[in-house]
């Protein structure tokens, strides 16, 4: 997702997943296959390094799990404390809310 139009699709009628330092906006898209969405606040993670760092390993995820995410726009949104945590434990809470997110879109 890169248009200020589907985010604004995606916060305004999509349902809310949270995994601590991590939430996740899930809305069907109506296509095949996923989209994914990144919010990362600088005022979250002032450093950019950082920043990106944290959108690689979300995306890398995001990439192992995409088969089973079907017809979603997903938006993942950075909250403070993300910097914290571990990148074993940011994993195993994204592959939380995706297994979530696969769940809803199978009861569509």
């Amino acid at each position: 997702m890169r248009r200020r139009k589907e985010f604004t699709q995606a916060f305004s009628s999509g349902v809310r997943l949270n995994a601590g330092v991590v939430t996740i906006i899930v809305r069907p898209n109506g296509m095949s296959h996923p989209r994914l969405g990144l919010a990362v606040a600088r005022r979250v993670m002032p450093l950019a390094v950082a920043r990106h760092r944290l959108k690689r390993r979300i995306r890398e995820s995001f990439r192992h799990n995409v088969e089973r995410l079907g017809g979603l726009d997903i938006v993942v949104l950075a909250r403070p404390g993300v910097e914290k945590v571990k990148p074993e434990r940011l994993a195993e809470r994204l592959e939380r809310l995706w297994e979530r997110a696969a769940r809803r879109a199978a009861k569509r």
